[in-house]
C-alpha cells in the first residue's frame, strides 16, 4: 500500500482548508463562469471550495485512493465538480486547448516531477491549455531557504487528531531531497512513516522555466497574504500569464 493510500483516511486532519489560499485564487481569478483545473488535488478539500465560486472545477491526482475519496465524498454535490485521476504530465489528454480559465498547482506538488525537464513539460501542457489572459497559480516550499539555510525541519502539524512531522535530508550530489514524513493518529497511536524524493527547485530556475514556456508576466509572493517573496519566505508562489 502506496503513502497516500495509507494517509488518504487522515487527509482532512493534516491539511485543512486555508481560508487566505481560497482568497488568493479567487482575486487571482476573479470570474465566477471559470473552469479551474486542481493539479495534485488530493481528497478534494481545495476542489470543493471552489466550486461554490467557479462554474466548473476538474480536480486531478494521479493516486487512486485519493481520487477515490474525493469522488465518495462528491457524491450528490454540484455537478460543476469532477474529479479524475490523471498525471500532471498529461493534461492534454484530459483538458481541450485553450479551455482553462486557471490553473492551481498548490501543496508542493510541482516537485514531486523528476526533473527541469518534466517541470518544462508540465508547464508547457499548462500554456497551451490556458485560455488567453488564463492564469497558472503555483506555490512550492521555499527551496532557495530550505538550501541556503540548511533547513533540516518543516513545522510540526499537530492537532487534536494526528501529529504530523516533516524532515528534509538534502543530498547535494545529486540534488535531490528526501522527504521523511511521520503520522502519528492519536486515538489508536498507529504510526505511518514515509520517504519520497523531491526535486529542489529554485526560484531562478523556475522563472526561466515559466518563460520559456511563454508565460511572460509573473508575479512572486512568499504567502498567501501576497507579502513579497524573499530568502526568509516559507513559500514561493507564483501568479504566471
Amino acid at each position: 500500500m502506496s503513502f497516500y493510500q495509507q494517509i488518504a483516511p487522515f487527509y482532512h486532519h493534516i491539511f485543512k482548508i486555508n481560508v487566505n489560499q481560497v482568497d488568493f485564487i479567487k482575486l487571482k481569478i476573479p470570474e465566477h463562469n471559470s473552469t479551474v483545473l486542481d493539479i495534485g488535488c488530493g481528497i478534494g478539500t481545495l476542489s470543493f471550495e471552489l466550486a461554490n465560486y467557479y462554474k466548473n472545477v476538474l480536480g486531478i491526482d494521479m493516486d487512486a485512493e485519493m481520487i477515490r475519496a474525493a469522488s465518495k465524498k462528491k457524491l450528490d454535490k454540484s455537478k460543476s465538480i469532477q474529479f479524475q485521476q490523471v498525471s500532471m504530465l498529461d493534461l492534454e489528454a484530459f483538458l481541450d486547448e485553450n479551455s482553462a480559465d486557471g490553473i492551481i498547482c498548490f501543496g508542493n506538488t510541482l516537485v514531486h516531477l523528476n526533473s527541469l525537464d518534466e517541470i518544462a513539460n508540465f508547464l508547457k501542457q499548462s500554456k497551451g491549455l490556458l485560455k488567453t489572459n488564463g492564469k497558472l497559480l503555483l506555490q512550492i516550499v521555499n527551496y532557495d531557504r530550505i538550501i541556503e539555510k540548511n533547513i533540516k525541519q518543516l513545522p510540526l502539524i499537530e492537532n487534536d487528531e494526528i501529529i504530523f512531522e516533516r524532515n528534509y535530508s538534502y543530498r547535494k550530489s545529486v540534488n535531490k531531497i528526501d522527504f521523511n514524513t511521520r503520522l502519528t493518529v492519536k486515538a489508536t497511536q498507529q504510526i505511518i512513516e514515509n520517504s519520497i524524493e523531491l526535486l529542489p527547485l529554485l526560484k531562478n530556475e523556475l522563472t526561466l522555466l515559466l518563460n520559456n514556456a511563454g508565460f511572460n508576466h509573473c508575479n512572486y509572493y512568499g504567502n498567501f497574504n501576497m507579502e513579497s517573496f524573499s530568502i526568509d519566505s516559507p513559500a514561493l508562489i507564483i501568479q504566471a500569464w
